[in-house]
């Protein structure tokens, strides 16, 4: 059954419903009144009010309204049906309880008012309870069986409403909250982050001294050489082990600052201010060399990986038509966080495998090819791919891997969250692109293509 013809079902068992429910004109008024108020007032103070007032008004009944504290079950009282909205802490009776289900208490009626069971509520709702709030009638001894029961419909609107206004509010301060983390991010990690660039330039400079301080030695070696054999002797092998530890905090030196310009690049462009406010992926496009300017960095940083992983990396083909003066204008720090993840993704799962030779190898293979029309109407496409060799994926799993939070059968011992191809997903798509899984004897191809 498709989605139309289950809503259609559910209409018509609606409609047989309302028929059963026999409800008089002065009842279908009042819960018509109600839905009309709820939506025409904004905030929780006013849904109480309107809660309370509209069965006083339509049915004479007196009434008070509790909501429950989330994190502590706590009953707050928040309105009566004749003096309005509460402003003031004030206890709820002893007799009103959190139950399931409707319970006399002499003259009263007390209604739980259920919320609904939502992804949402896990973060709303703390309690394993869907109970949000309880509504009384303070006098219904006189009530019939068929006034309880619009009663207990009449509360299940309350619930919809107040659950939908308590969610609202909670992601406007969920909103508020993120606008200034990001706020506080920006100013305490990413402007303080740019202090790391001065003291790269010190140390360089001091390296750099250190090598003039290494010709200066070797300078005055000859000269010791002819006076003092010993004493050349140990400084020459002092200056060979400053020479060798100079190279090696050069090496590491490049290293962390190549670590620093990635990492200060995925910084800005994920924690961009403009992401959080307009609630998705804002651009920031910039002409650039896909090849030279993303990719490449990217496999430099992930070179040392593959190889401690006995991976062979040297299977990188390019198209020559998607040469080093192909451009793309793409948004540079998310595009290298898509290439970076395609490469991690590799090297988590690579697999020795068969290749076309009859050898078993570890294999992470790398393109780049430029496609002609690829968006219609003279719209060319670049496409990027990386393959890593391993057991193809099935076709089951093959139609989620870029699905949010969904993990390969064979990866499950592997740590990961399942985030991030569907990040690589998400990111593609808002350039305006596509993203594909292809499968072979001898592993797996993941690629994007994006407009050239």
């Amino acid at each position: 059954m498709d989605a139309f013809d289950a809503i259609l079902k559910r209409v018509e068992q609606k409609k047989e419903d309302y028929t059963t429910y026999g409800f008089q004109k002065l009842e279908m008024a009042a819960l018509n009144t109600f839905f009309d108020l709820a939506q025409e007032y904004e905030g929780l103070e006013n849904l109480y009010m309107v809660s309370v007032t509209v069965p006083r008004v339509f049915l004479e009944l007196k009434s008070n309204l509790y909501v429950i504290d989330p994190k502590t079950e706590a009953i707050r009282w928040v309105a009566n049906s004749h003096a309005g909205a509460s402003h003031t802490d004030v206890k709820a009776p002893d007799y009103i309880e959190i139950t399931e289900a409707p319970y006399h208490h002499g003259h009263a009626y007390v209604v739980p008012i259920h919320g609904k069971k939502t992804p949402a509520s896990h973060i709303l709702f703390y309690s394993s309870r869907d109970v949000i709030g309880i509504f009384e009638v303070t006098q219904a001894r006189h009530l019939t069986d068929e006034q309880l029961f619009f009663i207990q419909k009449y509360v299940n609107r309350i619930g919809y409403n107040m659950y939908n206004k308590f969610l609202a509010e909670q992601n406007i301060q969920h909103l508020k909250f993120i606008n200034n983390l990001v706020a506080d991010i920006e100013h305490n990690v990413i402007v303080p982050n740019i202090r790391y660039k001065y003291y790269f330039r010190k140390i360089r400079k001091y390296l750099t001294i250190n090598k003039e301080v290494e010709y200066e030695l070797d300078t005055l070696l000859d000269e010791l050489k002819s006076q003092d054999r010993s004493m050349y002797a140990k400084v020459s092998e002092t200056l060979e082990r400053m020479i060798v530890l100079n190279r090696a905090m050069f090496g590491d030196q490049e290293k962390i600052e190549q670590h620093y310009k990635h990492t200060t690049l995925f910084l800005e462009s994920l924690l961009r201010p403009d992401h959080f406010l307009f609630g998705e992926y804002i651009l920031k496009k910039t002409l650039c060399h896909l090849w030279q300017d993303i990719v490449l960095p990217q496999l430099k940083r992930y070179r040392d990986r593959f190889v401690q992983q006995g991976i062979m990396v040297d299977h990188i083909i390019k198209d020559r038509k998607a040469s080093e003066e192909l451009q793309v204008k793409v948004d540079k720090g998310l595009m290298a966080q898509v290439v970076a993840n395609l490469f991690s993704n590799a090297a988590k799962y690579v697999e020795s495998a068969m290749d076309t030779s009859g050898k078993r190898t570890k294999r992470v293979d790398c393109r780049m090819l430029f496609i002609e029309n690829f968006f219609g109407g003279e719209h060319h496409g670049v496409r990027f791919d990386v393959f890593s060799s391993g057991p193809p994926i099935d076709q089951e799993d093959a139609s989620h891997v870029f699905d949010e939070g969904f993990r390969l059968t064979q990866g499950e011992t592997m740590e990961g969250t399942g985030h991030g191809l569907h990040f690589v997903k998400n990111v593609v798509e808002v350039h305006g692109g596509v993203v594909g899984h292809k499968a072979n004897e001898f592993g797996n191809e993941f690629y994007f293509i994006i407009p050239a």
